[in-house]
């Protein structure tokens, strides 16, 4: 029988009261990992990346700036405080955050109203290191570069369990989600787990994604929304073949980030459809093997006297593509006999300010939908995510084929993105030069030009601005 007492190390070199005031120290500070990591024996691990932690404590009292929306009136950059770091929260400095376009409403029309949450840090995420844990943090680490994308994932629900973690049934279900974490000037506390538009973000570690990489941070922060959720809709849930045909609507940076997937996963002919010259072009150089105007092509009318599309309308638009996409033998008995492209990626929606940039030929985003059911093949595949259209708007489909038919439809943000398996796959495809990110994040801004990046958002007259917070 053993002779030794508890307070002996064992063979490992670490005691258990070694291991017990590491533990406590964790409970009540951000302890440093290279410390930690020594410590418990991990000295052959890689130092943490990024800058060195800043260890304020428990970051209670941090001042920093933030795009912050008060109320109806827009928003403004404004320094508020950080309160204690909670269980499974992380502070992060942020190096980078794209400006999505649904934001643009809040950002720039007067009287848009705060969400129900009250005053909120505008922005979709974004790219940082981690600077502080709460005690109960696991997986990430003071000093990780992370994403933080759009969706955040708890990994063990239903829906996640089941791969459709952008539908994560505890990312607002959650109290937690809702600590508040900043306080304003005036007294109230905000909850923003994904203001990007800050120096510093808080929020909870399953809204983080460690990525290990030496992309930039503007690339990535790409990935947070946008660039995204095209990727998500062509490389995740919908199947876009070897040597099929696509036909991507829209060449914001979701559509070109779709071209750009289909492309990976092996398309054969990719036609983009959009109305500005300019991203019809940079569509080209990103692979599309062709471009459409859907200006050209406005003439619509309804066939035998019957409204609707799929009831029975003429659309040129639609008659153009189906053309383009037309197989070389029509022989049934020899694999002829497809109408239409395999795959549609529509990345559109409705215009929340009029642009600068040439319009489409439907401001309310609704009469793509509508194109882009009826181009689908008998047994093709529709991708949507688009937001933006009127809230009484609906969409006309013939019933038999709703009821009966065999089109597959693919709805949602991200496509069903996972984007802890994902967004490390798609960082590696930036970092292997697969995937240009560069030619989608057209330029930079500070966080004191913030409304002036997502003017030029609205604008169209780049494909996509970034807000650099800290540089």
């Amino acid at each position: 029988m053993s002779d030794k007492t508890s307070s002996e190390k064992p063979a490992s070199g670490v005691s258990r009261r070694d291991l017990l005031k590491v533990a406590g120290a964790s409970a009540g500070v951000a302890a440093s990992v290279g410390g930690a990591a020594s410590l418990l024996g991990r000295t052959n691990e890689p130092e943490p990346q990024g800058a060195p932690a800043v260890l304020t404590n428990t970051q209670a009292g941090r001042k920093f700036r933030a795009y912050v929306k008060f109320s109806n009136d827009m928003p403004t950059v404004i320094q508020v405080t950080a309160r204690a770091l909670q269980a499974r929260q992380i502070a992060v400095r942020m190096e980078a955050a794209q400006t999505c376009y649904t934001s643009v409403d809040e950002c720039l029309v007067q009287g848009t109203p705060v969400g129900p949450a009250g005053p909120n840090i505008v922005g979709h995420g974004g790219v940082g290191i981690v600077e502080a844990v709460g005690p109960a943090v696991n997986s990430v680490r003071v000093g990780d570069r992370v994403v933080m994308p759009f969706h955040k994932a708890c990994g063990r629900c239903f829906n996640c369990l089941w791969m459709r973690s952008d539908k994560c049934l505890n990312a607002a279900n959650l109290k937690e989600n809702f600590i508040p974490a900043v306080d304003l000037p005036d007294g109230r506390s905000l909850i923003s787990p994904i203001g990007g538009m800050t120096e510093l973000l808080i929020t909870n570690e399953e809204q983080a994604v460690p990525v290990f990489t030496d992309a930039s941070s503007v690339e990535l922060a790409m990935l947070t929304c946008v660039g995204g959720c095209g990727l998500g809709m062509a490389m995740t849930n919908v199947p876009v073949e070897l040597a099929s045909d696509v036909v991507v609507f829209g060449a914001g940076p979701v559509g070109l980030a779709a071209l750009q997937g289909a492309k990976l996963k092996g398309a054969t002919r990719i036609i983009v459809v959009e109305p500005i010259k300019y991203r019809r072009d940079l569509a080209m150089k990103l692979g599309a093997t062709a471009v459409v105007d859907p200006n050209e092509f406005k003439e619509r009318n309804p066939a035998n006297g019957i409204a609707g599309l799929g009831a029975g309308m003429k659309d040129a638009l639609v008659d153009h593509l189906r053309d383009m996409c037309k197989l070389k033998s029509d022989r049934l008995w020899a694999g002829g006999g497809r109408v239409g492209p395999d795959h549609i990626i529509e990345a559109v929606g409705g215009d929340r300010i009029k642009p600068k940039e040439v319009q489409g030929p439907d401001p309310t985003g609704v009469q793509v939908l509508e194109q882009c059911w009826d181009l689908c093949s008998q047994i093709g595949t529709l991708a949507t995510c688009s937001v933006g259209q009127p809230d009484n708007a609906f969409v006309r489909i013939k019933a038999s084929q709703w009821a009966d038919g065999a089109k597959h439809h693919w709805p949602g943000t991200g496509g069903g993105t996972n984007d802890r398996r994902d967004v490390p796959r798609f960082a590696r495809l930036i970092e292997s030069g697969q995937l240009n990110m560069k030619a989608l994040a057209s330029k930079t801004y500070p966080l004191s030009q913030a409304k002036e990046a997502y003017q030029v958002a609205a604008d169209r007259t780049m494909v996509a601005t970034v807000v650099t917070p800290t540089a």
